[in-house]
Parts: C-alpha cells; sequence; structure tokens
C-alpha cells in the first residue's frame, strides 16, 4: 500500500529505521527485498567524529595547526563513507534518507547535511537530542537549540528534513509546531534512548537493554493523534514500539504517514519488513479501504474528540476502593 512521507512517493508504509541494517549496500539489499518503502541510513554521529579524533596521540607544539587539520581530516573521512553509501543505497531502488545525530547547536552539522544531499539522499532525518545537565537553563532556551539546529540545515539544503524527537518534552506540540515554520516537513515520535541501568554489586552504571517492547507503543499513540490533528502540515512517522502489523495499523490510524521498524528485524528478521506491509493490506482490504488515505489519521483528535483523551479516564478501569 503506497504512501506518501516528506513528499516522498513510497511503495510501503513501512521505512527501516537508521540501524545496522541500513548500515551496508548488502543490507540495504535485503530490506528493499523484502519490501520496505525506504530506509533512513545509520546516522552519522557527532560524537563519534570528535571520539576518532581524540584516539590519536599527538603533539600539538611546534606543529602549528596540525591538531585541526588531524581532526578535519578523521571527519572528512568519516564523512566520506557515509556518502558512499548513499550512493549505493540509491541503486537499490528505495528512497534514501540520510541521518545525522547531533547533541549541539553547532552550525558544522549544516555542511554534512548537504554534502549528504549532494551525494543523492532524498531527505535527511536529523536526530536531536541536548540533554539538560544545567539546573539554570529555562526548557525554553533548549527548545529554541532544537529549532536552530533544524533551521540552520534547512537553509542549506534543498530535500525534505524531518526531524526525531525526544519522548521527555513538556509540550511536543509547541517544539513540533516551531520547527513546521522553520522549514521542517516531518516529525518522527520517538527518539528510543540507549537508557542505562546499574549494576548493584559492582556499583557502576551499565547498559539497559537496547531494544524497544510492543507496549511502548502506548506512549505514542495519544501524541500522534494530537500531533496530526494539531500540526496537519507536518508528515509523521512512528519509530517506537512498532513489532508487528497492528501496531503500524494503530500508528496510521492515529495520523502517522510511515512506521519505522529496527527490533522487528532484529527479533524476526527482515521478514518482518513484509509481514507487516502484508497486515496493513489485509487489514486495510478487510475494512474497506483501498487506500492508506481512506483510513490515515481516522483516530486523529480532531477526529474524535477529546474525552478518550483526557487523563482522569484511568479511573474508570479501576475500583473506587480496594479490599
Amino acid at each position: 500500500m503506497k504512501t506518501h512521507y516528506l513528499g516522498l512517493e513510497l511503495s510501503s508504509p513501512v521505512i527501516v529505521a537508521s540501524s545496522p541494517y541500513t548500515a551496508s549496500a548488502a543490507s540495504i539489499e535485503k530490506c528493499a527485498a523484502h519490501g520496505a518503502g525506504a530506509v533512513v541510513l545509520k546516522s552519522i554521529f557527532e560524537e563519534q567524529v570528535l571520539r576518532r579524533a581524540a584516539v590519536f596521540d599527538y603533539e600539538p607544539q611546534g606543529m602549528g595547526d596540525s591538531g585541526e587539520y588531524l581532526e578535519r581530516y578523521l571527519s572528512d573521512d568519516y564523512k566520506t563513507r557515509f556518502l558512499h553509501l548513499i550512493r549505493d543505497a540509491r541503486h537499490t531502488g528505495l528512497p534514501v534518507i540520510a541521518s545525522i545525530n547531533c547533541v549541539s547547536a553547532g552550525g558544522g552539522w549544516a555542511d554534512y547535511a548537504a554534502a549528504m544531499a549532494d551525494a543523492g539522499a532524498s531527505a535527511l532525518e536529523l536526530n536531536i537530542f541536548l540533554q539538560p545537565a544545567d539546573p539554570y537553563l529555562p526548557a525554553q532556551e533548549i527548545e529554541c537549540q532544537y529549532v536552530e539546529i533544524v533551521r540552520q540545515v534547512v537553509r542549506t539544503i534543498s530535500v525534505p528534513v524531518s526531524v526525531k524527537l525526544p519522548m521527555r518534552l513538556t509540550n511536543v506540540l509547541s517544539l513540533a509546531s516551531a520547527l513546521q515554520r522553520c522549514g521542517a516537513r516531518g516529525v518522527v515520535f520517538f527518539n528510543r534512548f540507549f537508557e542505562s541501568d546499574i549494576d548493584i554489586e559492582r556499583l557502576k552504571f551499565v547498559a539497559s537493554d537496547p531494544f524497544s517492547a510492543p507496549s511502548e507503543l502506548r506512549n505514542v499513540l495519544r501524541s500522534a493523534a494530537l500531533c496530526t490533528s494539531m500540526v496537519p502540515e507536518l508528515d509523521l512517522s512512528v519509530s517506537t514500539g512498532v513489532h508487528n502489523g497492528e501496531a503500524a495499523v494503530k500508528a496510521l490510524l492515529c495520523g502517522a504517514r510511515a512506521v519505522q521498524i529496527c527490533t522487528a528485524i532484529h527479533l524476526s528478521g527482515y521478514e518482518s519488513i513484509a509481514e507487516i506491509g502484508r497486515f496493513v493490506d489485509e487489514w486495510a482490504d478487510r475494512h474497506g479501504f483501498s487506500s492508506l488515505d481512506e483510513f490515515y489519521g481516522k483516530l486523529d483528535y480532531g477526529q474524535i474528540g477529546n474525552a478518550l483523551f483526557q487523563r482522569v479516564q484511568y479511573m474508570k478501569h479501576f475500583p473506587s476502593e480496594t479490599e
């Protein structure tokens, strides 16, 4: 079933998210063979560029600007490999969405974005998360940094830009609207972080399970339905908790133009791409829908009113007293 996302016509609403499954031409060919509508390439990371320069031990004294040259060289080398991946991925026939993962408001990312567009990327996904660590920095100033990053990139490139947003925002609708006004064409709900856990025997932070669970979709649906209704100019993609076709249909009903999957492939292989797409087609046919446009957003906030979006609704499902 075709869909339109970021001005692109996709043969399927199932997109393979930025992940190891989009890190090589060979894996992207598998995505294409199993019916993906598009791929979001493995992200180019700001931290990785800086770390690659840091691992080299050089003595800056007496060497002029050699340290700056080395960092620039390593950055360019890292970027070049991603540009080759974009060109190779284009041969699969899939729309290729490049991805930049940035954690600062530095203007250098506009140059990376321009290079990716020139290499043939059909669109760009900006994956932004600015970790609040300053108790004196107002939330509004942090969100302004998101907007400024997007504004810089949109001014530099002509391909559509989407923004993968973090879940922990006070008013995601306000930020989404601001992003749309500065030129973003879409948003992705949500960036699922690699959360930390604690090893209580070794008394240290450790990495937790990096994969999503189906139940996490519940954290997205209400926001998706609200955003589709309140900021209809943006194309929405749902990226968290989509493990099967039923979850994809739920996201589409809330107004998503596409869903992005990663954990589903990890658990069930590339075949999950085709299975999700097939479920959406069969479900639509069973309910008499001949195109995605006929049911996309059918359950957004504007369609069903506000009763089911009220916080106190949960009280109906619990007894007033317990024994």
